[in-house]
């Protein structure tokens, strides 16, 4: 049920009422983005996403998230290029806190000079962040090189010279000309009574000045009438490449035929870019399209992540999937799984209110219409095969498109292979776009699940199967939707003298071929069905997760049984793959925080399997054999050993039957409880690994704690002081000290050991004062107790967060699964708030004071060590 009014100061509010979870979503949707802002004024709506948390007439710094998260709930921000949203989600019963917060944010923030100063640290530390990272500067060449007017092409997240030394009049001026209720809308999704509802936002938001807009002409991009090339030659170890062509605004009328050619093209395993280019042939690490609709224009990309060595090949390859899009038009079949797929996001939306109210005030931002989708489906739904080809013609013309390199390859070898590539696409653009060919019936097939609305509690049942596979139920029948997930305890700890990554190449051929189906048939069945279907192994198992909605159930459950059952690990599947993890092996030192991570485990975990490299080196990879993954299955997968679980809109009776036959198959076997000595640390250890970045990365950790620790919830509450945007780390090293934009606790828990930590990326200078500060952090809570309210909130804030998550069935199965497999009782975790509530400031002294008393492992990486 939805309402739709406005308030009196023209503060329009959009109500959408879901009782399926206790949880609801308030957000705030402001009409104002980095496209608006002028020279000279780049970044400054970011720079105000920041801000506005700093302080209001009614909290001061750090307050507002202290008091949400005081109130189970969570809070963030994002700016794009046209608009900003802000978003509490939280528990019902404390609605009235999201609406406290958000109206104070939005309609009374204080700008304070000395915050804004510290502010400007911080955005200028995400920045920093933002260069190391090759996804975003890839995606800053891309839009630089497509937009030279407009401001789509001046990144997000603004300059920091511009952050520098923007004023705080400017700030202020800007807020009340922009982020003024005319230029706002409020989404409330969830579990609330609307008459009710609504007298709380008038009263919360009605007092917001009517501050006058500041209308903003946005500069048009003109059109583009040549090639655009752009190369930036960086020390990244994967190259990438967007290749794209300039498409209309989000309400043209080609949207929906774009958006089906970018699923046919590059969307899904099936896709015919990942079949030609991943697939068939290993020559990129990731590739594929979208369709990328904005306000004013937009573009329509084909992305591709590859080796250097590769770049030709993949330019080889890609031409002829464009060229057959224009010359042929696609099939019925490729049609119908594209228009599946758009369609199951309806329900797959359902999961969570976030989900909800996001979809909402998305339609209602661009459209006006909250419900566009449905108008949007039957634009979708009307679509013939020649449509997408006409679209393809339209729009990917030769002579106008451009094309962003990111690489390390040599920059003349790079222009040449960039200017052969130019020459040949054009050819193959000119020739398709002439060609003309018969058009395939075609006539789509509504997909339209609706909910069930079903009010129940649902309960968990636990069942030993004839077999000794134990099977975990649970029905869930509020959406028609189906989370599912088989384990065997295994993972790295069984890896013995097999190679290191033999558990992670195991995972990834898993599903590369069975007794009955190919690898294509899979993926093709699976896009076909908008359904999920993947392998996992880790330290202490292994597995396969599945995701459907209910009406394709016998289709998955075939398949997920066969690959359970009959996994093949084909030669030419393996070898592919090892390409590809080896290629992730090369390109690490694009991921810092990874090494950072991989050298402090080392060091923790010394002499135990946690130590070793899951995905393991080049060396290790190319030694791995189809045998050595056969007789790894064969040691793991027996019926005892094996755990499974669904959660979702099911048939209890249906799925023992089932089971009960399945695991027939595998031998009885027993459970694999291997056991390795804790590993001790006596001593403090540094390790330094230097890297030419922006940032330095930080991890100072302790032994922590196992799995079946009684004192784990009393860490998880310790976790909670320190974390969030209201807690300890956030508040000192962030708020206070300006040092990091992300600063976060850390902790595993495994079976004979884990660890406790926190980690920091920050500039390199600032890496020491960051260590110890991290230190103290730490030290105080073994040297003071903490108050009752600052304990009151952390319960509530883990309580909180648990019933969020615990909104999608995929999570709830996690929880149960793993629980169970590892020892524990399997309602562990879905049971947890008098475990917090029992915690008291003594026992979170005393437990820091084991944990922080002994002996620590810092790693660093970054261009030079802390001193």
């Amino acid at each position: 049920m939805s309402k739709k009014f406005q308030l009196k100061n023209g503060l329009k509010v959009l109500f959408i009422q879901s009782h399926k979870s206790p949880v609801v979503s308030v957000q705030m949707w402001v009409k104002t983005g980095s496209a608006d802002e002028k020279a000279g004024e780049e970044g400054i709506s970011h720079f105000i996403e920041h801000l506005v948390f700093k302080g209001t007439r009614k909290y001061g710094v750090g307050e507002i998230a202290a008091k949400v998260e005081g109130s189970g709930g969570e809070l963030n921000a994002y700016t794009s290029f046209d608009q900003t949203v802000f978003y509490v989600t939280i528990s019902k019963q404390f609605s009235d806190v999201a609406l406290d917060v958000i109206s104070e944010m939005m309609g009374h923030p204080i700008f304070d000079s000395k915050e804004i100063d510290n502010e400007r640290e911080v955005v200028i530390e995400e920045i920093k962040r933002g260069q190391d990272s090759p996804g975003r500067r890839a995606s800053q060449l891309l839009f630089t090189n497509v937009f030279k007017k407009h401001a789509y092409g001046r990144p997000v997240i603004g300059y920091d010279r511009i952050i520098r030394k923007v004023s705080t009049k400017k700030i202020r001026d800007y807020y009340h000309s922009r982020y003024v209720p005319s230029n706002m809308f409020l989404v409330v999704a969830g579990d609330f009574e609307a008459k009710e509802m609504r007298k709380e936002v008038e009263a919360k938001f009605g007092d917001f000045t009517p501050y006058k807009l500041k209308k903003v002409v946005r500069t048009k991009e003109p059109v583009q009438k040549t090639v655009r090339v752009k190369i930036e030659q960086t020390k990244f170890e994967q190259t990438t490449a967007y290749i794209n062509w300039r498409i209309p605004h989000v309400r043209h009328k080609d949207l929906a035929a774009l958006e089906v050619l970018s699923a046919i093209l590059g969307q899904g395993d099936s896709c015919r870019l990942m079949q030609s280019l991943r697939i068939r042939e290993p020559v990129t690490n990731t590739v594929g399209s979208f369709s990328y609709s904005m306000q004013d224009d937009g573009l329509f990309a084909i992305s591709m992540g590859l080796e250097k060595e590769n770049l030709d090949r993949a330019f080889a390859l890609l031409i002829p999937e464009i060229e057959s899009i224009l010359k042929e038009p696609p099939t019925a079949q490729e049609m119908q799984k594209a228009m599946t797929n758009f369609a199951s996001h309806e329900v797959y939306s359902l999961e969570t209110v976030d989900n909800i109210a996001r979809k909402a005030g998305s339609d209602e931002f661009y459209y006006g219409d909250h419900d566009h989708y449905r108008k949007y489906m039957k634009e979708v739904y009307a679509l013939k095969p020649a449509d997408i080809q006409k679209a393809a013609k339209k729009y990917l013309k030769p002579g106008c498109f451009s094309i962003s390199l990111m690489t390390n390859l040599d920059k003349k070898k790079a222009e040449k292979s960039v200017k052969a590539f130019t020459r040949d696409l054009n050819a193959a653009l000119k020739a398709g776009g002439k060609a003309k060919t018969l058009t395939p019936k075609f006539v789509a097939k509504k997909f339209n699940i609706k909910p069930s609305g079903a009010d129940f509690t649902p309960e968990t049942e636990r069942i030993v199967l004839p077999s000794g596979t134990t099977l975990l139920l649970r029905e869930q029948k509020e959406t028609p939707y189906v989370a599912m997930k088989a384990a065997f305890l295994g993972g790295m700890r069984v890896e013995g003298s097999d190679p290191a990554g033999t558990t992670e190449l195991f995972s990834r051929t898993w599903l590369a071929g069975s007794k009955n189906y190919s690898e294509d048939e899979i993926n093709l069945r699976i896009d076909e069905m908008a359904a999920g279907i993947g392998a996992f192994g880790g330290r202490n198992s292994v597995g396969m997760s599945m995701d459907y909605l209910a009406p394709f159930e016998d289709k998955m459950l075939d398949i997920f049984t066969d690959s359970l059952l009959h996994p093949q690990f084909p030669d030419a599947i393996l070898n592919r793959e090892k390409v590809i993890l080896k290629n992730q092996i090369k390109a690490r030192n694009d991921n810092p925080s990874q090494i950072c991570v991989l050298n402090f485990m080392k060091e923790i975990f010394k002499g135990h399997p946690y130590s070793h490299d899951m995905i393991g080196t080049e060396g290790s990879v190319d030694s791995i054999t189809r045998e050595g993954l056969q007789n790894y299955f064969q040691r793991i997968a027996s019926a005892k050993n094996l755990t499974l679980c669904v959660v979702g809109d099911i048939d209890k009776k249906k799925w023992v039957k089932t089971f009960s036959d399945i695991t027939k198959s595998f031998s009885s076997g027993k459970r694999l409880e291997s056991s390795f000595p804790a590993p001790k640390l006596d001593k403090d250890v540094k390790v330094f690994h230097e890297l030419n970045k922006e940032q330095s990365h930080i991890i100072l950790g302790y032994p922590g704690l196992t799995l079946k620790d009684p004192e784990r919830y009393t860490l998880e509450i310790i976790q909670s002081i320190l974390s969030g945007q209201g807690g300890r780390l956030f508040l000192e090293l962030r708020d206070k000290n300006s040092l990091a934009y992300s600063v976060s606790p850390m902790h595993m828990e495994g079976i004979e050991c884990g660890y406790f930590g926190g980690y920091i990326g920050c500039s390199p200078e600032k890496a020491e004062k960051s260590i110890s500060m991290l230190k103290e952090e730490f030290t105080k809570l073994a040297e003071i107790k903490v108050s009752e309210d600052e304990l009151a909130r952390a319960q509530k804030y883990l309580i909180g967060r648990h019933d969020i998550e615990l909104q999608r069935k995929s999570s709830v199965c996690n929880a149960i699964i793993f629980d169970d497999i590892y020892g524990l009782d399997y309602k562990e975790s879905l049971e947890v708030a008098d475990k917090y509530f029992a915690v008291t400031p003594e026992d979170i002294q005393k437990l820091a004071q084991n944990i922080f008393g002994g002996p620590s492992v810092i790693s660093i990486v970054g261009p030079r060590d802390a001193d």
